[in-house]
């Protein structure tokens, strides 16, 4: 990783030449890397500071596949933990923790 971001040139060059309808075709880690190195891109690592971005990231995946899992299960909160791989007790913790609003 550079001093200014992330550089990778394989990953650059396969988000750069897919055009927008390609896009669906890129895998999801080819989308994450593409979309994290934008972010990353204007971070200096070389301050000194705790900025928390791996929780930070960690969550707000964890936020959308739980919400999604609850859509696709109709908030049948046994059903979405199974579909997820975790245990219900920790799927109702992350709802709360992430403030995942169920109607």
């Amino acid at each position: 990783m550079a001093k200014e971001g992330i550089s990778d040139s394989s990953t650059s060059k396969v988000w750069d030449e897919a055009k927008p309808d390609q896009i669906e075709d890129l895998s999801l880690e080819d989308l994450l890397e593409r979309k994290l190195t934008g972010t990353l891109n204007g971070v200096d690592t070389g301050l000194e500071f705790d900025s928390g971005l791996f929780h930070d990231v960690i969550s707000i995946v964890e936020r959308i596949l739980i919400k999604m899992a609850l859509k696709k299960t109709n908030n049948v909160q046994v059903v979405a933990a199974q579909f997820l791989g975790i245990n219900r007790n920790t799927l109702r913790k992350k709802i709360k923790d992430l403030k995942i609003k169920i109607p």
